[in-house]
This record gives structure tokens, C-alpha cells and sequence, in this order.
């Protein structure tokens, strides 16, 4: 008789698997898709060729390639990174090696130590793209790709089970983990990193340094979203939302250009050189910048960031009131700002300065020159030269429009006498260069116009759309005073935003599938469903992504200085360790549930433990024979437990190869545990 065995053979990484491959490239394919944007032509072309070698594989087209041939891709592939680094920036140079590892690792998947490898390279890659991006949108997606990975993995554990009870299955995994997950969130200390993580050379969105009269209206084509601002009071007017960003005060005739000079940053501190008053209107509100890859940050005239509020970013404000981040904007961040809108902006300036906001390059729109000099000579006062100007503007046969006609060279003289017919930026530069041939010390000014306000969530959106630019003229006991030409040439698109007639242009000029800003005026049931998945997804951006180490450090302060208020010690006592226990529970709980998903595993297990029990008794499975005719080796030597190994060996197939709902599944498993029990009370 055999004897019963104390400890289950461990299980073989080693061992073949099986398993559909199909189902492995398509998680491959979905694993890698969230990355599209972020990875090169030629990775992204590399990538689909070892895909399409998979496919070619399990159709039995081609062979399986060798390790040699695997060795000379890789170090191709490593070599085109190296060269290309530079290039790429470390963080992307990183991502493109990890998925090339991931498709050609594929190659070598013969058994579960490979598998392993290859699931655990699959869910890397797929988080890495939350690096990217981090909506909840798109974190949803992810989410979703993972339960997709996570079913590719149970249907290696439990082949016998339908696709709908793996998702089943895979889903219930999910559902165990959000507790301990949300836990960990919460508590779980947000340690700052030991190193920075390297900026990836991303393409650069939003605003410029150099402006040409027709950058920004190619910009107001876009959707995309540029931030978002909360207020903490009552918002100022839509015509007062001017969202300051770049100063721009040297122009070489074709081109507005910012241009850092020494000395020109503060130290973190308003003083001297841009004193203003902090008396009168005080507006006080929350910036969430999208990754602009840019340093440029925004804010209404005039912003001082409250530094005590804002965390992981390092910020400066310059001498020319913009605010301005140290490192480039690769991620969602927030920061506190306080504007004090009506005070004045450097009543007194500095004859460099002054000498440089009235300079024009020679020969450079004659024209306008000429124009500027006889409204000079018919207009001495400073405000009524600049009344005139705008009359100009509002009288005659000027257009605004998103697609203005090309102009040589980008000639403020063909535009202003010429075409007419400009958006934002043809009238702030004409306006400008006019102001500066007349002796009147100008500068462009570029940021954002309005935004869209979301009553679902309280905040304002400011889209690329919203891309605006004015202009700044100094006046005496005045200081700058902003000037939008646009205002006099149309007047609505300061006061409520784009008009009718800019709607149908941007919908008509955009690449995008669909217009946002037509569908907001056309429909009223879906601008509303958006409103509110967007109010949805600036919470999630608001309490989620923002839930920074400091946020964490006043929210455990709040908890804990309430338990202290419980005075008595003893009950402080007691409440720590029941939490402590509770964590030890869920943590438990968590890991039986899977365990009991992942049960499959025990059908194996139990046949390969009944199998050493009988080679302990000299009888031994040879290795290719069946189940089936072992049973029948089994009824030849050991006819006395014939028919219950029988009985087992039906059942064990059953698990095995058969397809079985999941009540069957569990049925089926445990009759077999029971025949194995059986079996294995015989031995003594």
C-alpha cells in the first residue's frame, strides 16, 4: 500500500505551458497601445513586425527564431537607442527599451518562468504609460487593459474555465484589492523620491517665446485643455479673465520674442523693482497646469503665488509680472495664486527699459511708420493717439477671423492696409509696432483669454482655444496698462468669448474628429453630460493625482489629533491595535480570496502527489502515456483502488480539458479532492 504524502511537490516553473497564444499577442498589442504617442515611428515599426512574426508563428507560417537571431535584434535594437538617446531624453529612452524587451522576450516563452517574465514586463509596460497621462479616463482604460493581463494569467491556471468565467474570475481579483489599495493610497507615507525622475524631450504644446502674427490663431484650432482655475471668492468678470503667461518686448520685424536678461527674476519676493499695491479688488484662486512641457504658468494682472500653498513646484515670478517654473511642466501640477487686479504695474521704469519698448528695427513696415508719426503729430496726448488707433480698428472694414490671408514675410504694413483680416495676434502686433513708432513705450503680451465655466465642479477650464494675445503700454503715473485691439474689433470675444461666426471656423478649420466648443452651443443634453465628466475628471485630478505627500501629512495630522482628543490613553490603545488587526485581516482575506481564484492549480498538484505515491509503491507513470492509459495500468496492478482512481482520473480530465461553467468548475474540484482523500486513507 502507498503511504500518505505530508507535502505537495512544489510546482515546476520550468514546466511546458499551455496556453492560448493568440490571447498573449492581443494583451501584447493592448499593453502597448496607451504608449503610441509617446514612442518613435521606428520602435513603434519594429514593435508591429514582431507582432505580425507571433502571428505568423502560431499560424505555423514560420519558425520560432533561434536564440542567436534573438540576441542580434536585441543589441540592434539597443544600438538604434544609444544613437538616438540624445534625442529621445532619458525617461523615453527608458520606455522604448522596456517594450522592446517585452515583444522580444515573447520569442522565448516555452515555459512559466518565461510566462512569468512576460506578465510581469506586460504590466510595466502598460503602467508606465500613467507617467503620460492621468486622467481618470485614461486611468480607467488602464484598468480595464489590466483585467485583460490578469485573465491572460488565469487562463493558465484554469484552462478548463469559459472566457467569461476567467473575466469572472479576474474581475473578482480587482474587486478584493480596491480596499487594500484605497487603504495604502490614504495611509501609506508618500516618501520623496531618492532620485528625479528624468524629463522625457516631449513634444512642446501651448504657448511660445516667439510669436508671428498667425501662431496663435493656428493654436485656437486646438481642444486640448491648457488648465484649470478655482476660485476661492467670486470670480472676476469673463472680460477681466486675462491669464498673463510671456512677455514679449524685442521684435525684429517678422517676430515677438522674450528674452531672460540678468537681474531679471525675483527672489521669490515682490520688492522695488515690481512694486505694487496689494490694495483694493483681491482674487484669490487654484491653478491645475496640464503638462505643457513648457515652464511658462499662468495668471491673472497682477499674481503673487502664495509659495506656502504650492508644493513640488519651484517657482519664480519675474520683474515683467509673469510667473515662470524653474523646470519644465511634465505633469499635472497645482499651485495658489492671489491677484491683485487693480494695482498698478511699475509705475516707474527704468530708462533701459524704456529705451527698449520703443525701438523698431529700421526699414522695418514703413508704412505703419508713416501712420504712426502723423497720429503723433494730430494727437499729443499719449490716450487720445491710442483712442484713435483702436477707432481705427472698430470703424473701418477690419475681420477677425481664425484664417486670415498669408502675408509676406509676415508684413504688419500688408495687414493693417491691406488683407484686414486678422485674429488676435495681426492686431496686437500692428497695435504695438504703431504705439512704438509714435514714442509711446509697448510690449506684446500672450496667455489666455476667458474659459469655460463648469458649474458641475465650480471651475473654470481654459482650453488652447482660449490663446490670446494683447497689448501693454506704459504710461506715465499710470505704469503698464493692458490694450486688446481685439476688443474693438470684436468686442465678443472679449465679453462672453467666441462668437458665432469663430464657432463654425473652428469647427470647419480644426483636424479634430469633432468640435467641443460648436457641440457646447448645438447640444445641450450632450455639453452637459460633458461638463460633467469633465467636473469628474477634475475631481479625480483635484483629490487623486493631487494628493500629495503634504496633503497626506494634514489629513493623518487631523486623524490623529482627534484620537488624542480621546484624553484617555487606554482607548487610544485600543483603537491602534484594532486598526492593526484590521489590517492583518483585510491583508489575509485578500490573500485567501485569490488563493481560492487561483485553486485550479490543486487539480495539478493533487495529480502529481497521487502520482509520487504510487511510484513510492514501484508503479510508475512512463513518461508521453496518457491519464487514460495509466488508468489502465492503474486496473492491471492495483485493481483493488481501480475504480476510484478511475473515477479520479475523469474528474482530473474533466478540470483539465473541458470546458465547464464555473459552479462546475467547483463542483468538479471538489469531488475530485474528495476521491483523492479516498485514495490516499487507503495508505498506511
Amino acid at each position: 500500500m502507498f503511504s500518505r504524502k505530508k507535502k505537495s511537490k512544489p510546482f515546476n516553473t520550468q514546466k511546458p505551458i499551455s496556453f492560448n497564444p493568440a490571447f498573449l499577442i492581443v494583451c501584447q498589442l493592448v499593453n502597448i497601445a496607451p504608449l503610441v504617442m509617446e514612442l518613435t515611428g521606428w520602435m513603434l515599426s519594429i514593435l508591429g513586425l514582431c507582432l505580425l512574426w507571433q502571428i505568423s508563428i502560431v499560424k505555423k507560417v514560420t519558425n520560432r527564431p533561434n536564440t542567436i537571431l534573438i540576441a542580434i535584434l536585441s543589441i540592434s535594437g539597443c544600438l538604434l537607442l544609444v544613437l538616438t538617446g540624445k534625442e529621445l531624453g532619458l525617461l523615453s529612452t527608458m520606455v522604448h527599451l522596456v517594450a522592446l524587451s517585452y515583444v522580444l522576450k515573447a520569442f522565448e516563452q516555452r515555459s512559466h518562468a518565461d510566462f512569468y517574465q512576460i506578465a510581469l514586463l506586460g504590466l510595466f509596460v502598460l503602467t508606465t504609460s500613467l507617467i503620460f497621462q492621468q486622467s481618470i479616463y485614461f486611468a480607467l482604460a488602464i484598468a480595464v487593459i489590466i483585467l485583460i493581463n490578469l485573465v491572460l494569467i488565469t487562463s493558465v491556471y484554469a484552462p478548463s474555465l469559459t472566457l467569461s468565467a476567467q473575466f469572472k474570475q479576474s474581475g473578482k481579483i480587482v474587486l478584493f484589492s480596491i480596499p487594500l489599495t484605497v487603504f495604502l493610497f490614504i495611509v501609506f507615507p508618500k516618501l520623496s523620491p531618492l532620485w528625479k525622475v528624468p524629463t522625457a524631450k516631449s513634444a512642446e504644446t501651448g504657448l511660445s517665446d516667439s510669436l508671428k502674427v498667425g501662431d496663435i490663431a493656428n493654436l485656437a484650432l486646438s481642444n486640448k485643455l491648457a488648465f484649470r482655475a478655482t476660485f476661492n471668492n467670486q470670480a472676476p468678470s469673463y472680460s477681466e479673465l486675462y491669464w498673463r503667461a510671456i512677455v514679449m518686448e524685442d521684435f525684429d520685424g517678422t517676430s515677438w520674442r522674450s528674452k531672460a536678461e540678468r537681474g531679471e527674476y525675483f527672489n521669490r519676493q515682490f520688492k522695488e523693482n515690481a512694486s505694487y499695491s496689494t490694495k483694493g479688488n483681491r482674487v484669490s484662486y487654484q491653478v491645475i497646469v496640464s503638462p505643457t512641457y513648457q515652464k511658462w504658468l499662468f495668471g491673472l494682472d497682477v499674481a503673487r503665488v502664495n509659495q506656502m500653498e504650492t508644493k513640488g513646484l519651484d517657482i519664480i515670478q519675474r520683474n515683467n509680472y509673469t510667473v515662470y517654473s524653474k523646470d519644465p511642466i511634465t505633469q499635472t501640477s497645482s499651485y495658489a495664486v492671489t491677484s491683485y487686479t487693480q494695482s498698478p504695474m511699475a509705475i516707474n521704469i527704468t530708462d533701459s527699459s524704456y529705451d527698449k519698448n520703443i525701438s523698431i528695427p529700421k526699414a522695418s513696415n514703413p508704412k505703419l511708420v508713416e501712420k504712426a508719426e502723423a497720429l503723433r503729430i494730430q494727437y499729443p496726448d499719449n490716450k487720445e493717439l491710442i483712442k484713435q488707433v483702436l477707432a481705427t480698428f472698430n470703424k473701418e472694414s477690419y475681420r477677425y477671423t481664425l484664417k486670415p490671408p498669408s502675408l509676406t514675410n509676415n508684413s504688419l504694413d500688408e495687414f493693417y492696409f491691406e488683407t484686414k483680416a486678422g485674429f488676435c495676434a495681426h492686431y496686437a502686433s500692428s497695435f504695438t509696432f504703431m504705439m512704438r513708432a509714435a514714442g509711446i513705450p509697448a510690449r506684446m503680451v500672450t496667455g489666455y483669454m476667458g474659459g469655460e465655466y463648469n458649474p458641475q465642479g465650480g471651475y473654470y477650464s481654459i482650453y488652447q482655444r482660449d490663446a490670446h494675445a494683447w497689448s501693454e503700454v506704459w504710461l506715465r503715473g499710470e505704469g503698464w496698462v493692458r490694450v486688446d485691439p481685439t476688443a474693438a474689433i470684436n468686442p465678443e470675444r472679449v465679453e462672453r468669448g467666441f462668437s458665432d461666426n469663430l464657432l463654425s471656423e473652428q469647427a470647419d478649420y480644426s483636424n479634430e474628429a469633432f468640435s467641443l466648443l460648436r457641440m457646447s452651443k448645438d447640444a445641450w443634453f450632450i455639453n452637459q453630460l460633458r461638463l460633467q465628466l469633465e467636473a469628474l475628471d477634475y475631481n479625480w485630478t483635484r483629490w487623486v493625482i493631487g494628493y500629495s505627500a503634504d496633503k497626506q501629512n494634514k489629513f493623518l495630522q487631523n486623524i490623529v489629533s482627534k484620537i488624542i482628543s480621546l484624553k484617555d490613553l487606554k482607548w487610544l490603545s485600543i483603537l491602534y491595535g484594532v486598526l492593526v488587526v484590521a489590517v492583518f485581516i483585510l491583508v489575509g482575506w485578500i490573500i485567501i480570496k485569490i488563493k481560492q481564484i487561483y485553486r485550479p492549480t490543486d487539480a495539478n498538484t493533487l495529480y502529481e502527489s497521487l502520482i509520487q505515491l504510487l511510484k513510492q509503491q514501484g508503479i510508475i507513470k512512463e513518461k508521453g502515456q496518457t491519464p487514460q492509459d495509466f488508468t489502465l495500468a492503474i486496473n492491471q496492478q492495483l485493481p483493488e483502488i481501480s475504480i476510484e482512481f478511475s473515477r479520479f482520473t475523469q474528474l482530473y480530465s474533466a478540470l483539465m480539458y473541458k470546458k465547464l461553467t464555473e459552479d462546475e468548475h467547483s463542483s468538479t474540484l471538489q469531488s475530485l479532492k474528495h476521491s483523492y482523500q479516498i485514495l490516499s486513507s487507503k495508505c498506511k
